[in-house]
C-alpha cells in the first residue's frame, strides 16, 4: 500500500480479495492515472477501516467478499461521508446487490468482466467530480478568508471580531463570566509611514501582528487588526481583570525589541485601552468604545502604556 500522498493529489482505495485480480487492475489504474494514490484492502472491513482513516476520494469495490461485502460496506461508508465518490464491480447476475446500490446512491458500477474502457470512463469521471468540489471548496475557503480575515496581517477581520465578540459577551452573560477588551493604537505609526514608505509599513503591521500572537496564546484569545495600526484583543473568561493588566504587560515589553523586517529594524511602542464586561458597560459598542477611551487615556499620559477605563475594576 502507497503513502496517501497530499491534498493536491486524488486518492483512491481499491478493494478486492481477489489478490490476482487486485494486482492487475492495480497495476492498469497505476499506469493510467498516475496522479492517484492507491489504497488496497482484501475485504470490506479492511477497506471501511482504510477509508475511515484516510478519507480517499474515490472508492473502487467488488461485491462478493468475505468478512464483509462491498454492499455494506459502501454503506458503512455512506453514513461517515455522503459526498464519498464509490464504484461497485458487478457482475449481469448480481441483481438484487445492483438494486441495493443504487440505493446507496452508488456513482458508479462497472460490470463484470471488466471492460477497461468502462473501469476508465468511471474512474475518469470520479476524478473529474473530485477536482471539481475541491476546487468549489477552495473557492469557498478563499471567499471566507476575504469576509473574515484581513488580508495583510491574517488577523481576524472587525466584521469576525464582532461575531466572536458577541459569542463571549452571550456565554459570559449567561454563565456570569468576565470578558476583557484590549483596544491598541501604535505610537507615531504614521511617522514610519512617512519616512519609510507604505511598503515597510505594511511589513510592519504583519510583523506586529506576529508579536501579537506570541503574548496572547491561549485558545479563548482573540486578536483582530481593527483598522488601520488599531488593532483589538479579546481575551474571554479571565478568571480576573488583572489577567487582562497582566496582558497589557507583556504587550508593552515585547515591543521594548525591535521588529526584524526585510531590510529593517524598527522599534514601536503601543498605547493599550482596557475595558472589562460588565463593569466598564455589557454591549459590544459601549465596551469598545470604553476601551478606546481608554487608549487615547493612555496616549495623553505619555504613550507606550495600558490605561484602565475603570481602574477600580482591579482594586
Amino acid at each position: 500500500m502507497e503513502n496517501v500522498a497530499d491534498d493536491k493529489r486524488v486518492t483512491l482505495l481499491y478493494v478486492e480479495d481477489e489478490t490476482e485480480i487486485q494486482e492487475l487492475v492495480a497495476s492498469f489504474l497505476h499506469r493510467t492515472f498516475p496522479q492517484i494514490t492507491l489504497l488496497l484492502a482484501e475485504n470490506g472491513q479492511e477497506g471501511f477501516n482504510l477509508f475511515r482513516m484516510h478519507r480517499p476520494d474515490i472508492v473502487l469495490t467488488d461485491i462478493r467478499m468475505p468478512v464483509m461485502d462491498g454492499i455494506q460496506m459502501a454503506r458503512e461508508i455512506r453514513h461517515t461521508d455522503k459526498n464519498a465518490r464509490i464504484i461497485v464491480l458487478t457482475a449481469v447476475c448480481e441483481t438484487d446487490s445492483i438494486l441495493e446500490a443504487i440505493d446507496i446512491g452508488i456513482n458508479h458500477y462497472v460490470m463484470k468482466p471488466v471492460t477497461l474502457e468502462k473501469l476508465v470512463a468511471s474512474v475518469e469521471r470520479c476524478i473529474e467530480e473530485t477536482e471539481m468540489r475541491r476546487q468549489i471548496r477552495l473557492q469557498e475557503e478563499s471567499l471566507l478568508r476575504m469576509a473574515y480575515y484581513d488580508s495583510l496581517t491574517g488577523l481576524f477581520n472587525r466584521q469576525m471580531f464582532n461575531k466572536l465578540f458577541q459569542q463571549a459577551l452571550a456565554h459570559a452573560q449567561r454563565h456570569s463570566r468576565l470578558v476583557a477588551l484590549l483596544y491598541l493604537d501604535l505610537d507615531r505609526f504614521k511617522t514610519i509611514n512617512d519616512t519609510y514608505g507604505h511598503t515597510v509599513g505594511d511589513q510592519l503591521l504583519h510583523a506586529v501582528a506576529q508579536r501579537l500572537k506570541q503574548c496572547c496564546q491561549r485558545d479563548q484569545d482573540t486578536i483582530a487588526r481593527y483598522g488601520g495600526d488599531e488593532f483589538i484583543i479579546l481575551l474571554s473568561d479571565p478568571d480576573t481583570p488583572q489577567e487582562a493588566v497582566r496582558v497589557a504587560r507583556n504587550i508593552i515589553e515585547a515591543f521594548t525589541h525591535p521588529l526584524v523586517l526585510p531590510a529593517h529594524e524598527l522599534l514601536i511602542s503601543p498605547s493599550i485601552g482596557i475595558s472589562i464586561y460588565p463593569a466598564d458597560g455589557i454591549s459590544e459598542d459601549v465596551l469598545v468604545k470604553n476601551a478606546d477611551i481608554a487608549m487615547y487615556c493612555a496616549k495623553k499620559e505619555g504613550r507606550n502604556r495600558f490605561h484602565l477605563f475603570n481602574p477600580s475594576v482591579t482594586a
